[in-house]
């Protein structure tokens, strides 16, 4: 993971997504994830100012005493105040993610495969940038916002097929290691 690919950058704009989030714990997440997307699915033609195409966000915020944390989903709209206040106004419960410009940001792109995969594909990202490529950059995780990395599913539509393609990135959020 440490190569050239491997870059921190702000984030030249800020990035917000609308969506709806449950508590949960690690033992119940995969069972609510499903539930939450539908509830999603259920509104999210109606939300204005979504970003296209669709990026949808996946975010968990850190776990608290009790092992429980957020875990939210949500569409990226435009940047700024009214497009965020008019996309909320569209359903009740709907809640926003923000991430404010010049955060400090690492991307890296998960080959997606087949769907049976990609969460294993994910886990196996995670750890080489936790463990292999963190520990040597100068930098650590950011938990300002309240989560360290968001998993931004992109769905874009091939020109010549009616399918829908989707590009994977987990987006790592940074702050610089206080020198000793």
């Amino acid at each position: 993971m440490a190569d050239a690919q491997t870059e921190v950058a702000p984030l030249a704009l800020p990035r917000a997504f609308v969506g709806r989030s449950v508590m949960t714990s690690e033992k119940d997440m995969f069972s609510d994830a499903p539930v939450l997307a539908r509830r999603l699915a259920e509104v999210k033609e109606d939300v204005p100012c979504r970003v296209m195409p669709v990026v949808t966000a996946v975010i968990c915020d850190e776990p608290g005493e009790d092992g429980r944390f957020r875990y939210f989903t949500g569409d990226e709209v435009e940047p700024g105040e009214e497009p965020v206040r008019r996309a909320l106004a569209a359903a009740e419960g709907l809640e926003a993610v923000r991430i404010p410009a010049g955060a400090l940001a690492v991307v890296v792109p998960v080959p997606v495969g087949t769907q049976a995969t990609l969460p294993l594909r994910i886990a196996a990202a995670r750890k080489r940038f936790y463990e292999d490529w963190l520990p040597t950059s100068g930098y650590r995780p950011s938990c300002e916002l309240g989560f360290r990395d968001v998993e931004l599913y992109h769905y874009r539509r091939r020109r010549f097929r009616r399918a829908t393609k989707m590009v994977l990135e987990l987006m790592f959020l940074v702050e610089p290691t206080p020198q000793h």
